[in-house]
Order: structure tokens, then sequence, then C-alpha cells
């Protein structure tokens, strides 16, 4: 199976080659050096400058001195981006056989604008030129959250706009973009599988390492593993020009409520390290972290129980290593690993009897002192680790060759539960064929690649042309413990055996594409593209576990495959100069979550090559306009619809807590807007709003009813503001408003059971809503400070102090995610958002 995909992609690759013109080949080439300096002559280091249409350019060294090889003779046109500075432009004539010099001197960008995305078209692209809506949040923004917290599944939907909520302890199991599931990349490497984890892989990023985060919103023909929903890629930091770089956090967090304040329980600590450099050819950057949660505090000063990232140590390694062959060749080497566990289990779930409802200002996870501790043969913890291989060749017959190989290996074992109370002999809502004393996790490992060639036809076309191809299996076993054992001395042994909570699956899932980008004129840009998927998947005997549907019978498995044809197309227009409208259509393909649908059938349904494991096809549209006004105000607005005929939609009881997934006709239209403004000297303010609306037609009537609100993101706004006083060198200070609004629409919308228009009732007689709890919304508020001290007091040593106090008004919430946890069986999962709470940094790089 693997060489037939090889040989559909060779065989895409060489048509594409073929059709183009040969030329290139032959061309003469030469040199363009020059020195980038900014406006008060001071040399620029780092500085990206690349020839446009091309794949070709370098970066600055310490001296602001750059060199780019290899160019086709002729005139060619310099771009030189860096952020904090605005994009520059210059147009040079390059000699056969010779060189020329190409000096550039950058002003600063008030607002940093000057941004380049990767993610988009899968190269280097001027944002203002994509046809699409896309995102791009550099390292500054990504360190000001991290100050908040290391965990980014509670920060990420602060500063990605119509992301999930942002939530409590990794507790993201449900996320999405827009209303889709996205693909997390880092650095090109896949996050997760079809099985999902979805939010949680977020733990296994340790942002000391990122660079810069892009987001692709809706479904694209560039990405396979299954994006309808759009991509989130996290790009890692680059090594230093200089021969040794060290860069050393120091981190401390205490929560401001009542007797916490500075209580040893309350107090987290966190340290990371990153040594980078270059010595000739060679490139290196060794990262290392190492974090220790401890306990969370709600308000009212009463600790939050245990769950995801707190009462945890957190251990991560990074390296990335690079080695340029020639001065067009270059190999990347990348390893990454993460390990969690826990570091108290003192503590267990109180459940207040008041709380066990859908109170907003309740909590039902309250921790309660534990004499006896639980022991697990299967010790909790999260384990992650990648290795990522990249081949780059910047002038191959005219083009660019980009080759990546990855492997990665997931384990996540989750902590045990005693629900033996709530079996049907003993009164409680669950069947007696579920084991009493239980240990879920989930295993998942996945072995990949990419190959792309990148040719420029002339100065207006460039076409794309490349593919992929996955290996993935992944399984959610369930150990099964002994009663004994557990009313002994709490111990979890493992000893009954396993089963399955989601089918094992294993699927191997490819694609090839062609990209074509356009400049029909200066100031249009079209672009269009066309990708073929293919996926083949198994499912293995399994016993699913819990499921109502004949529980702990064998399900004897099935295998199947699909394939489909997907397009995009889209338009980039500069009405007036820095001011661009776009429009883009694109269709997203891919395989529904198989593990749990197939979980909730009977055993008798043929999962081979029928509709319950369909492929998804979502078709998305997006329209909008970016750009700036004069030097100090930036802004832009995106309107999306997407609509898909098969989509997997999760409808949440409330009388029982249970999801039911159904396959149905999906919608999610929504916008997204922004502006950003610097009024006066070292003033700048800015503000995000969000909105995605998610219907489903259950029934496939034509009727369509508000999706659970786990799955559509409410109003979201959220307000930035920070001061750089002229007169205080290094002092500056910020502000965050972070507001999330109320959702109404799924919990007053009763659920029509048939044409008739009759309400579907439930076992009560009361008619069944389209959700079962009311989103509560609510906002918080942080201040922060930060001080660059002065070389007179610590000479070469770059030292930043930062404090940051979190919730300032010490505002009681639930966040989104943790709200639909309602009723009596599920209201221990229930938890607060954090009290305020003191955060202090101290960053040094020498």
């Amino acid at each position: 199976m693997i060489l037939r995909y090889l040989s559909r992609l060779a065989l895409m690759l060489a048509v594409a080659y073929i059709a183009l013109p040969i030329s290139p080949v032959f061309a003469q080439s030469g040199s363009i050096v020059g020195q980038v300096t900014a406006a008060d002559g001071t040399a620029l280091p780092g500085v990206n400058i690349r020839i446009e249409n091309t794949t070709l350019g370098a970066a600055a060294d310490l001296n602001g001195e750059f060199t780019i090889e290899n160019v086709s003779a002729g005139e060619q046109t310099l771009v030189a981006t860096l952020v904090g500075f605005r994009r520059a432009e210059m147009t040079v004539n390059v000699p056969s056989g010779g060189e020329v010099r190409a000096d550039f001197r950058l002003t600063e960008d008030v607002l940093r604008l000057s941004e380049v995305a990767v993610t988009a078209s899968r190269r280097q692209e001027d944002l203002g030129q994509v046809p699409r809506a896309v995102g791009v949040i550099q390292a500054e923004t990504i360190e000001s959250y991290t100050i908040q917290t290391s965990d980014l599944s509670a920060t990420l939907g602060k500063f990605v706009p119509n992301f999930t909520p942002p939530s409590v302890g990794n507790n993201v199991f449900l996320a999405t973009l827009r209303g889709r599931t996205p693909l997390f990349l880092l650095d090109g490497v896949a996050l997760q599988t079809n099985e999902g984890l979805r939010g949680a892989v977020l733990g296994n990023i340790d942002p000391s390492i990122l660079e810069r985060v892009e987001v692709l919103y809706g479904a694209s023909t560039a990405y396979g593993g299954g994006a309808p929903g759009g991509v989130i890629q996290f790009f890692t930091k680059e090594a230093s020009e200089k021969p040794l770089d060290v860069d050393l956090n120091l981190f401390s967090r205490t929560y401001m409520v009542n007797s916490a304040f500075f209580d040893g329980d309350a107090v987290d600590l966190r340290t990371s390290a990153t040594v980078s450099g270059t010595q000739g050819k060679f490139k290196y950057l060794v990262n290392g972290a190492f974090e220790t949660t401890n306990g969370m505090f709600r308000p009212d000063g009463e600790r939050i129980a245990p769950i995801g990232t707190t009462d945890y140590d957190d251990y991560a390694v990074f390296t990335k290593l690079s080695y340029d062959l020639t001065s067009t060749q270059q190999v990347r080497l990348t390893f990454n690993h993460s390990y969690r566990e826990p570091n108290n289990s003192s503590f267990g779930v109180g459940i207040d009897p008041d709380d066990a409802t859908a109170d907003p200002d309740g909590s039902a996870g309250t921790a309660i002192p534990v004499d006896n501790p639980f022991i697990y043969d299967q010790p909790i913890s999260q384990r992650y680790t990648s290795f990522n291989a990249q081949y780059a060749h910047n002038d191959l017959g005219g083009g660019a060759l980009r080759v990546q190989g990855y492997y990665f290996d997931l384990n996540f074992q989750q902590g045990g539960s005693d629900i033996r109370n709530l079996l049907a002999r003993n009164g409680g809502p669950f069947p007696d064929t579920w084991p009493g004393i239980w240990q879920t996790s989930t295993a998942a490992t996945q072995i990949g690649g990419r190959l792309e060639y990148i040719r420029p036809i002339n100065n207006e076309l460039l076409i794309t042309a490349g593919g992929d191809i996955q290996q993935a299996e992944d399984s959610t076993p369930v150990t099964i413990s002994s009663d004994e054992p557990f009313d002994r001395e709490n111990r979890f042994d493992a000893s009954l055996g396993v089963q399955d909570q989601g089918a094992p699956t294993e699927v191997l899932s490819g694609g090839v594409f062609l990209q074509a980008d356009y400049d029909a004129l200066p100031n249009l840009r079209l672009s269009g593209g066309l990708r073929y998927d293919y996926n083949e998947y198994t499912i293995l005997p399994f016993i699913p576990t819990f499921t109502r549907v004949e529980p702990s019978v064998t399900r004897p498995g099935g295998s199947g495959s699909n394939s489909g044809l997907s397009v995009n197309l889209g338009v980039a227009y500069e009405v007036i100069p820095r001011t661009t409208l776009y429009a883009n259509f694109a269709q997203g393909f891919s395989l529904p979550a198989l593990a749990f649908l197939v979980t909730n059938v009977a055993p008798d349904v043929n999962i081979s090559d029928g509709e319950l494991v369909s492929p998804q096809i979502v078709n998305s549209i997006d329209v909008g306009v970016r750009g700036q006004l004069g030097d100090n105000l930036a802004y832009g607005l995106a309107g999306f619809y997407a609509f898909s005929e098969d989509a997997s939609q999760i409808q949440f009881d409330a009388a029982t807590g249970f999801g039911t997934r159904v396959q149905a006709p999906q919608r999610n239209y929504g916008a997204e807007a922004n502006v950003e403004v610097a009024p006066a000297e070292g003033v700048r303010i800015g503000v995000d709003v969000a909105w995605t609306e998610t219907d489903v037609d259950p029934q496939d009537d034509g009727t369509f009813q508000p999706a659970s609100t786990i799955e559509a993101v409410p109003l979201t706004t959220t307000l930035r503001a920070s001061y750089a006083p002229p007169s205080i060198a290094g002092l500056s200070f910020q502000a965050e408003v972070y507001s999330l609004s109320n959702r109404y629409r799924a919990f007053t919308f009763l659920v029509d059971s048939d044409e008739n228009g009759e309400f579907e009732l439930d076992n009560e007689g009361d008619p069944i809503r389209a959700d079962g709890y009311i989103l509560r919304g609510y906002k918080t508020i942080d201040l922060g400070l930060n001080y660059d001290f002065p070389a007179s007091l610590v000479g070469d040593l770059d030292t930043r102090l930062t404090l940051l106090i979190s919730n300032l008004l010490n505002e009681t919430y639930i966040p989104a995610i943790s709200q639909r946890q309602v009723g009596a069986i599920f209201a221990d999962r229930r938890r607060n958002g954090p009290g305020r709470a003191l955060s202090i940094n101290l960053q040094f790089n020498f």
C-alpha cells in the first residue's frame, strides 16, 4: 500500500515537473550580498531576506550581513522582514556569474504588522497577500500568556479567536476552531491521530520552545490528517546566530486568596533554559523545562480538586540540530519529549450537594484531604515523544524540494474511578455489565512523511506539488481492578484484565496535492489547488466497556477504504495600498473519529465500507478584509460559512450527563474582527471579537437545531492595552479583559421527534432540549508589569522582570468546558476557574 502511495506521488510530481518550462534549469546564476541596519545605522541580526516568488533566502548574521547564492540572473525582487520593523522591498539586477549588492535600512513598525505566514501555503508568504483568513501570533504574545500558565489549553482560547474557550487543568477534550476539529502541528508533525485526544495534546508542547503560532481557518487542500476546522501550527525557535546564546527563565506563581497566599500548597515553580548557537555550517538548540504545579484555589479560598495539569510535575526536553550540506541544501533533526506525573495524591474530590446541579456559581470539585491515597499499578502519567527529520534543497531544477519524515508516540494514563454505587444492581443508571473499578488510558503512535516541490514559473506564477502519508494506530485500553485490594488499600490493581473504551483502530491515509498562486495584476492574486485523499482503516475486534448498546459483547471489527477529491479557490485584491479584500472557497476531506462511532452501534452493524465510517466533506467559504490606515491603526474582519452533509455531532442529555453521537448535516457560521491602534507614543490598544454558531440537522429532514454548546464558541471579546512610559526606559504595563458571553440557544430549543412537530420526551415526560444547560458567561481581568533592567545595573546580562496578577477582581466562574458537567453523576468533574494569582518571572539572556 505504501508503494502505491509513493508511485502516485511520484507520478503527480513528474507530471507537474514536465508541464513546467525547463529553461530555469539551465539559467545562469549569480549572488546577492548586503547588510541590514536600523534607522540609526545599528546592525540588525536575524532579518529574513528572501527573493519574492522563490524559496531562496538568507538570515542576516550578527553584523546584519547576508549572502544569497545561486540566484537566477536577471531582475529579482528582495523582501526583508523582521518582527517589530516594517517590511522592505528592493529590486536588483543579478549579473550572470557575478554579484550584486543590496543594503536595507528598516524602520520600526509600531504595530508590528510585517507578518510572514507559512501555514497557508506551506511556504513563506506575506500575510497581506494570503487569500483567506490566517492569524499569526508571535513569541512576545506567547510569552505574555506563559506568565499566566504554561498550560496552552488554558490560554489558547484567549489569543486564537473562535477557538474553544480556555479550560482548567488541560481539560480541553473537545477542542474546536470555528466549531470544527482543527489539526495541531508542531513544525509540521501532527500532534494527534484519528482517535484525537484533541485539546489534551496541547499539554505535550512546552511554550518556552515556541517562536510563533499560525492559525489557518477553515478546510484546506494543502494538509491531510483530517483538518475540517483548519490548522493550528506551532513553530519552534531557531538557533541563535551567536556561537553561544543562553536564555534562562525562573517563574513562580501564588494564589492571592485568603490564607492560600504564599502557602506552600499554593505556590508553583517553573524553570526553563535554552542553549543555542551557530558554529560554521552547524546550528544547535537545546531546551529543557521543569515545572511543579501545586494546588489551585477558588476565589473563595477553597482548594480546587486535582484535575489534569494541577498537582503535577512536568518535564520536557527539546533539541533541534541543523547542518548546511551546501549553500542550498540543509538537513534538520528535531527531538521532543515531555512527561507529566502527579506530585500529590493527598486530596480527593468533595461534592457539595447544592453544587450537584447546573448552578453557575457553584462547584462540585472542591478538594478534600484523603487519609488513604489511591495506589496505582498503572501510574497516572502523560508521555509524548517525537522525532522529526527534514531535508531541504533550495535550488533543484529551478525550484525547491522539501522532504520530511516523522514519528511520534503518545501514552495518556488517566486516574481511576469507582462507580459501583452507580451500577443498576445498586440502584444506579449504569448497566451491571460495566466494571465497578477501572482506569482508562490512551495510546497512539504515528509514522508519516511529506514531500513537496515549489517552483516559480515566472515572476507571476508559482506552483507547489506534493503529498503526504501517515500510518497511525490508536487504542483506549481500560484496566479493570478487583474489589478486595481497592477496599483494603485503595489500590487499582488492574487484575481483572483489559477491555477497550473505544475501538482499536489502524488507519493508513495520505494524499497528493497541486497548488498554484498567480499574481494576475500587481494588486491581484489568484490561488487554486486540488487534493486527492485516500484512506484505509481497520477496526480490530474488541470488547466495549462503556456503552448501553449490548455492553461487554465482543465486536467483530472490520475494514474499509475511501477516497475523494477536494478543491480550493481564492482571490486577494489590494483595493488601496495596505488594504486587501479576500475570498476563499475550500473543501476538507477527513475520516470521522472511528473509535467512538463504532463503539456505540450494535455488534451486527456492518462497519466495512459502510455509511457509518464514511468520510466527511466540509465546504467552507470565508470573505474578509485586512489592512492598515497610516502607521498606527490595523484592522481585520472575516466572515465564514461551512457546511457538511455528514458531520459527526454530540448531543448531551441533562438527566444522565451522557452524550449521543449522530451523523447529520451541520453548518457553522460566524465572524472574527480585530482592531489594533497606537494612539500615542508608548500606547497600544487591541480588540478581538469572535463568534461562532453551529447548527445540526439530526433527522436529516431540513430542520436545523442548535448544536451543543460544547461545540459552538459563544461570543468572546478580548481587550488588550499596554503602555510604555517614554520617560522610563524599559518599563511597560499591560492589561487584558477577556469576556465570554452567555449562550441560551441550545437550552431553550425543544427537539422535534418527527415531521409532525411533536416534541421528543424524556423518561419523565418532559420535552428534550438540544442541550441540557445554559452556558453562563464570565469575564476576567489581568494586569501586568514588565521591566528591562538597564546595562548600568546588569552589564551584558539582558534581564527582564515580569509581574502579573491574573483574575484581578477574583471573579467566581466555571470555564465553559466544565459547565457541561451537570447532574449528580458528573458533578465531581465540575471545576471552578482559579482565583486571583500573582505570577513572577525573571528572564535572563547571556
